[in-house]
Order: structure tokens, then C-alpha cells, then sequence
């Protein structure tokens, strides 16, 4: 049996085994680089944080920017690398640097995010093309972020926040009725969108919570 059989049970045996390595350094591979990765991220965040307490903390400065670029570099295949990119956006943000917002913004979208967090860098995205004066390019990122039933309300806010400044009151207008009437279909307030509605002359739509709190003696 061993001589008829023998070679083909070593070879399967073998492919087996192999296989089995090859998936746990595959796995050991990924769980390593996922904690090298969260190490650096920790170490940016402290970088940030020292920024907030001194923002002329020359190191702190420098060690963000180097941490930033050697996680989107060496470990985009991580969540981490998507982290180190936002991160970098708000601080050219903070220093006023609207340029490279958007390029360390449009990494972030590179680096092929899942879809809520697109949608969060898209919308961020935008908000730095309306503030560099890209109107065109603002509002057709906004198209692009879609406007299905769980993200129209924001969508068509930053819409009419973008029209706004603009100056076009009567688009903006319609771009936060839009906004609202959605959030009043699912029963959800919106303050700062109430004070927006105001500026533009509209005011909110009824809620059923307001009327049920409305009917209460």
C-alpha cells in the first residue's frame, strides 16, 4: 500500500502543509503590519496633540508629517493609512494651507475608503474646494457622493452652505428645505440647520415628536 500509495499521500500531505503556512504568514503577516500600523497612528495622534498644546512645537511638527507619510506609504492596504491622510488634511487646514488639504484629501480617497467614511472625505473635500473658490468642483463632488436616503440630509446642507456663499440665497434656499424635509421624515432636529433655514427665511418642518409633544396637556 505504502509503495502504491505512499508518494501521492506524501505530495497531498505536503500541499497541504504548505498551504497552511502560506495562510498563517498571510495572516501573521497582515495582524503584524495592522499593529505597527495602530502604533504609528497612536504616535500621530500624540503629534497632533502636542500640536494643539504648542502649535510651534517644531518636533511635534516634524514627527507628524514624517508618521503621516510613512503610514499612507507603508501600510495603505490599513484603515490606518486613511487616518494618517485626515489627519494631515486637518492640519494643513489649521495652518491655513488649503492646497495641501485637498491633496492629502484627495490620498484619502486613493486609498479607496469604505463607504461612510467616503462619504465623510468626500464631504470634507468639499468644503475646502467651496473655500478655495472651486465652486463647480464642489458641488460636483457633492453629486457624486449621492443622495440616498441616509446621506441626502448632509449632502444637500453642505449643498446649500456652498450656494450660500456664493450668494445664491434662493438655491441655498432650496438646497436646506431639501435638507430638512428629510430629517423630518425620519423625526430627527437639526439645530444648526434651523438657525441656517432662518438666515435664509424658511423655518423647519414639523416633527412628529414636536406634534405628540405638542398634544401633551
Amino acid at each position: 500500500w505504502w509503495v502504491r500509495y505512499g508518494t501521492p499521500v506524501m505530495l497531498a500531505l505536503a500541499v497541504t502543509l504548505l498551504s497552511f503556512a502560506g495562510w498563517r504568514y498571510w495572516s501573521t503577516g497582515s495582524v503584524e503590519s495592522a499593529t505597527k500600523a495602530q502604533a504609528l497612528q497612536q504616535q500621530m495622534t500624540s503629534a497632533m496633540q502636542r500640536i494643539s498644546v504648542n502649535a510651534d512645537d517644531r518636533s511635534a511638527n516634524t514627527d507628524l508629517q514624517r508618521l503621516g507619510r510613512q503610514l499612507i506609504d507603508e501600510y495603505a492596504s490599513t484603515p490606518y493609512a486613511i487616518d494618517a491622510a485626515l489627519l494631515l488634511a486637518k492640519y494643513a487646514v489649521d495652518k491655513d494651507d488649503l492646497e495641501g488639504a485637498e491633496k492629502h484629501l484627495r490620498t484619502a480617497l486613493e486609498l479607496k475608503p469604505s463607504a461612510d467614511l467616503k462619504l465623510l472625505v468626500q464631504t470634507r473635500l468639499a468644503r475646502v474646494l467651496a473655500a478655495r473658490e472651486q465652486f463647480p468642483a464642489a458641488l460636483a463632488l457633492l453629486d457624486e457622493a449621492g443622495t440616498d436616503d441616509a446621506t441626502a440630509p448632509l449632502v444637500a446642507e453642505i449643498r446649500g452652505d456652498i450656494l450660500l456663499q456664493q450668494g445664491q440665497r434662493a438655491a441655498a434656499a432650496k438646497a436646506y428645505a431639501a435638507a430638512d424635509a428629510a430629517l423630518a421624515a425620519r423625526d430627527e432636529p437639526r439645530p444648526v440647520l434651523d438657525l441656517k433655514l432662518a438666515d435664509v427665511g424658511l423655518t423647519p418642518a414639523k416633527r412628529a415628536s414636536d406634534v405628540a409633544a405638542g398634544a401633551q396637556p
